[in-house]
């Protein structure tokens, strides 16, 4: 729909140049050639990317991730980010919802990363959420007794992450650390700033 728009109001601004009888033929043609190539570019199929491959561990190596997840407002649009390092590479992701929970964002963030590895990784996951490490370490467990019940019988909040965190987890060893947030961790602070500029560049 947006393409449409916008070669129709370009196909008006080549009209109206060309009724232009000031300015020189040889002007009018560059200026028609020009424009030609932005809708040639509009028009043109995206490329697609091939997807990168897992990164992965070998026996002895850990994966050292670090995830934080953001939200202005909550719920309200909201951002994740994770960072890997794996040997001498670094690598960061991160990526936005535009109506979501912290919560959700911060398990996404944790999922993200986990997924960007190869199956039988070792991790060791480090994140500010209280949330996401005591889910995965030890509420989890009840909760799958439980078929996904809570203690007092309601639902668990979220149960889709839950269960995809889950399920890449059983196919890695991952190890979960908490970290305080805002408190000097540098990769803690720069998955912080990765996912709050991942909301600003999308509002």
């Amino acid at each position: 729909m947006m393409k449409n728009i916008i070669l129709s109001k370009l196909e008006e601004l080549s009209q109206t140049i060309m009724d232009q009888t000031e300015i020189p033929e040889g002007v009018l043609k560059e200026i028609e050639d020009q424009i030609d190539q932005i809708s040639d570019q509009i028009l043109r199929p995206a490329q697609i990317e091939e997807a990168p491959k897992p990164l992965a561990s070998n026996n002895q190596d850990v994966i050292e991730i670090w995830s934080d997840g953001a939200c202005f407002g909550n719920p309200g649009p909201g951002g994740w980010a994770c960072v890997i390092k794996t040997g001498e590479e670094t690598f960061e992701y991160s990526g936005f919802l535009d109506k979501t929970t912290n919560n959700i964002m911060e398990m996404t963030a944790a999922l993200e990363g986990i997924k960007k590895t190869a199956p039988g990784s070792k991790l060791n996951l480090t994140s500010d959420s209280q949330y996401l490490i005591k889910g995965m370490t030890s509420w989890i467990h009840q909760w799958k007794k439980k078929n996904w019940k809570k203690a007092d019988g309601s639902d668990v909040l979220n149960q889709a992450v839950w269960k995809e965190l889950d399920k890449e987890s059983r196919e890695r060893k991952i190890k979960w650390i908490w970290t305080k947030g805002h408190a000097d961790d540098p990769l803690n602070e720069r998955c912080d700033q990765l996912a709050k500029e991942a909301i600003q560049d999308n509002r």
